[in-house]
């Protein structure tokens, strides 16, 4: 590994840390089951981050806030 290497290994590093303490700061957690229905929302989808509800009642909830633009 050159110097070049490990200077861009070095600035990815500092990179993500800066984005995971931006999400900490702004309090987006992720929950293991669903807000609104309590089913369990896949790790897949958990590893987004912020997330708080399954697909289906996102989506549920994203229909209802069109509604009310």
């Amino acid at each position: 590994m050159d110097d070049l290497d490990r200077a861009q290994e070095l600035e990815m590093e500092s990179r993500n840390a800066a984005i995971a303490n931006q999400i900490k700061k702004q309090g987006k957690t992720t929950l293991s089951h669903c807000q609104d229905c309590g089913d369990a929302i896949p790790l897949r989808r958990q590893k987004m981050g912020g997330v708080n509800r399954c697909v289906e009642c996102q989506t549920y909830f994203e229909q209802a806030q069109r509604k009310f633009k």
